[in-house]
């Protein structure tokens, strides 16, 4: 898959172009049944699928008081788009300029840097332009002055609710895996690099990797089910989120993951955990040697939901 960020260097590409146009964040079943017909379209065409997104999520430059923490990073949208079949990603920088844009400019200069455009696929209530000024109606009637055909893809709904990025952060905020990761179409991931910690982990015999996590969202404290994902290959894994009540006196919130039938130093190596399911809550133990045992059970079913 090709990576631009400017409108210029779409001309490059010659073939009848279909894009998907969206935030996209977290990529979710929503937001792939997007990405999905914008793929279809090009390929009916005999043309290149790409998409259009932006870096830094708006919110986080128009209101950063109170933007989200994002499901995904920039490497991770991209790794999943690729995954669906696209051949183009331009990510366009956000910024306040840009969001005075009004909608119909930022559609003609779309369309001057790109001339073999011939579809624009959005998902429901999409807003775009100065104060949001832009939505599907606009868009359906600057593609029909532009012979493009514009597509507004319905929602996705699951449990009578339209998926939605929201829906899901309030979800892994709760540790409520069950629910966010079929709405996902994958488990959720947290990635980061491993840092030193303070040991603990390996004197009672269940060393864990410290993670110095690079996502924004982190479940809910607890202890989860995971499989991590490292340099060669795929392991079960315990992992705790949490204070640590038993032997921390610190508020410092921490995630430690032990890696089931794995034996390495893995200090400096990039890790992924993909959550699976929440084991339990975390509680403080009356002596090290429960804290063990319940680490004992926790691994062990960390095992059965890794493998099953």
């Amino acid at each position: 898959m090709h990576l631009l960020r400017s409108f210029s260097e779409l001309a490059r590409f010659k073939r009848p172009l279909s894009l998907a146009l969206g935030v996209f964040d977290g990529v979710h079943v929503g937001h792939q049944s997007v990405i999905r017909e914008a793929v279809w379209q090009a390929r009916s065409l005999k043309g290149d699928a790409a998409i259009l997104t932006f870096h830094p999520h708006p919110a986080k430059v128009l209101r950063p008081d109170r933007a989200p923490s994002l499901l995904t990073t920039e490497q991770q949208d991209y790794e999943l788009f690729s995954a669906l079949d696209t051949d183009v990603c331009l990510i366009l920088d956000f910024t306040m300029e840009l969001s005075r844009r009004e909608p119909s400019d930022f559609l003609d200069e779309l369309r001057r840097a790109a001339p073999s455009l011939r579809v624009v696929v959005v998902g429901p209530d999409w807003h775009f332009g100065h104060d949001r000024g832009g939505n599907f109606k606009l868009l359906k009637s600057w593609a029909v002055q532009n012979k493009i055909h514009a597509i507004e893809v319905p929602p996705v709904r699951a449990d009578g609710e339209v998926v939605s990025s929201t829906m899901i952060r309030s979800q892994v905020l709760d540790g409520n895996l069950a629910l966010a990761n079929p709405r996902l179409g994958r488990p959720y991931q947290v990635m980061g690099r491993v840092v030193p910690g303070d040991g603990f982990g390996a004197e009672i015999g269940f060393p864990t990797a410290n993670l110095d996590p690079e996502s924004e969202l982190i479940p809910a404290r607890g202890v989860y089910a995971a499989r991590a994902l490292l340099e060669g290959g795929v392991y079960a894994a315990a992992v705790n989120i949490g204070v640590r009540p038993t032997v921390s006196r610190t508020a410092e919130v921490r995630v430690e993951a032990h890696l089931l039938d794995f034996d390495a130093n893995l200090y400096g190596y990039h890790l992924r955990l993909d959550f699976i399911s929440r084991l339990r809550e975390e509680r403080k133990f009356r002596t090290a040697e429960d804290l063990k045992k319940q680490i004992a059970s926790d691994a062990e079913s960390a095992r059965q939901a890794a493998h099953g």
